[in-house]
């Protein structure tokens, strides 16, 4: 199962005058967080777990070029283990009209998965193709919104003083169940509490319980909640996925700003 999708929940969109203004938001830039398994309940058939995932957003002349790397290892009974690789990369324009993306991965749980895809939104509907062994069309309601889309209409929820932000989102990363209920539960701004990452020390952040419903469920409970820790350029300075059996929280450990790429006038 993809960490990227517990990343990408934060990403949200509001669109603005001008794509300036738009891209302006978010801040370039390449992250190492430390993974490790928590709050193990009786019931996981998990003893631990570890691992790194590497985040990187870019942006570029049209839009955002996204990328996240992990590896995670999962501690098993009798001293065995189990190894998650993945590779997810996605681009997406500073209107929120395109989104396209890509997924390679490796479980020893569930196996090899590769596809890529893209969809669009048109003057009726939303619509595309993910494409593996085979090509499959894709078609969506408008109100749903893409991963960037979704970040940055979060954030601004937040400057505002709003406390409740609940939207559809589209996640590429699933390629069964493309679109979730995603509701944030934003609490009282404060100072980052990151220590050894001068560009990020005293910082505000928000922090924000976010909770994924599948669009279709009635169900109460969510299939899983993350808590982050964000500011105002997109940067996440902690963040922690409770699965319910078990939780993986994740630490930044290294941070490095990424200039822009020159786009001519």
């Amino acid at each position: 199962m993809s960490i990227i999708k517990y990343i990408y929940f934060f990403i949200i969109f509001f669109i603005y005058n001008t794509n300036l203004a738009l891209s302006a938001q978010l801040l370039s830039h390449k992250a190492t967080y430390t993974l490790n398994i928590l709050n193990i309940k009786d019931n996981s058939f998990l003893e631990g777990g570890q691992g790194q995932t590497f985040f990187e957003i870019v942006e570029n002349c049209n839009g955002w070029n996204i990328k996240e790397d992990y590896v995670l290892i999962y501690e098993l009974p009798n001293k065995k283990t189990s190894n998650s690789f993945s590779s997810y990369s996605t681009f997406e324009n500073f209107l929120g009209t395109k989104h396209s993306f890509e997924l390679n991965e490796e479980s020893q749980f569930s196996g090899k998965k590769s596809y890529q895809g893209f969809i669009e939104k048109n003057k009726s509907e939303i619509s595309g193709s993910i494409i593996n062994s085979s090509i499959k069309k894709l078609t969506f309601n408008k109100d749903v919104l893409f991963p960037i889309e979704h970040l940055l209409e979060l954030i601004k929820t937040a400057k505002m003083g709003s406390k409740i932000l609940t939207k559809k989102v589209f996640f590429g990363n699933e390629d069964e169940e493309f679109i979730k209920i995603v509701s944030a539960f934003i609490g009282q701004s404060r100072k980052s509490t990151l220590e050894g990452i001068e560009d990020l020390k005293g910082k505000k952040i928000w922090p924000i319980k976010v909770a994924f419903y599948k669009e279709k469920s009635k169900q109460q409970n969510p299939e899983y909640e993350i808590f982050l820790e964000i500011d105002d350029l997109g940067v996440v300075h902690s963040y922690k996925v409770d699965y319910g059996s078990f939780e993986i929280e994740a630490l930044l450990k290294k941070f490095e700003l990424l200039p822009k790429t020159m786009c001519k006038k």
